[in-house]
């Protein structure tokens, strides 16, 4: 390990790793390691050390993974922006769905107007920048065949799919995801904050 700074992030859960590691940046005067003892961990950090200019070398360690980051390696305009979402419109458009079924009613009626509603989505022609997946909202990513092939489609089209790694384990799907990305509690509030028009389902 380096001696100028080694950041222990070994039993820490979502977000806080990244948080840490951003803390550490600030106050960084050189290249520094982090450790981690989980993939989830290692790509959040990995990806958000990158979208602030760092250089990230990864190796195995000590029954986990420890992260080399080299702050200002990466050129500003080769840093990918965590901010940036791609969309057709000038209007950032974020979905939020925090569950696999529409309502509160029954649930046999909540889980077909979910399908309907990402089927119809897939075929808009206005698509958000992202989507984000919550709560029992991950099984739509996981579990329904019918639904993860509408957000194929969607990803295919270019929109962002963010899938909360803590809702995975908790419902005991973190080998299941099918379509889109695990992500964090840092980076998915930074895409519900950032957005023009935020639309909850």
């Amino acid at each position: 390990m380096m001696e100028e700074v080694d950041l222990d992030c070994r039993g820490l859960k979502c977000p806080e790793p990244v948080m840490r590691t951003k803390k550490a940046l600030q106050t960084a005067g050189g290249s520094f390691t982090v450790l981690v003892d989980n993939q989830a961990a290692r790509d959040n950090v990995s990806r958000f050390a990158r979208t602030a200019g760092c250089e990230v070398k990864v190796s195995d360690a000590q029954g986990g993974f420890l992260l080399e980051l080299i702050p200002g390696a990466v050129k500003p305009e080769e840093m990918p922006r965590s901010g940036e979402m791609r969309c057709d419109a000038e209007t950032v458009t974020v979905f939020f769905i925090s569950s696999d079924e529409i309502g509160t009613g029954d649930r046999e009626l909540g889980t077909t107007l979910m399908k309907a509603f990402l089927y119809a989505s897939s075929e808009s022609e206005d698509v958000p920048a992202r989507a984000v997946f919550m709560n029992s909202g991950v099984r739509l990513v996981t579990e329904n065949d019918e639904t993860v092939a509408h957000m194929k489609r969607l990803e295919e089209r270019g929109v962002e799919l963010l899938v909360c790694g803590t809702c995975l384990e908790y419902y005991g799907l973190a080998d299941e995801l099918r379509v889109g990305r695990v992500s964090n509690m840092y980076e998915i509030q930074s895409a519900l904050v950032g957005a023009d028009r935020l639309v909850s389902i």
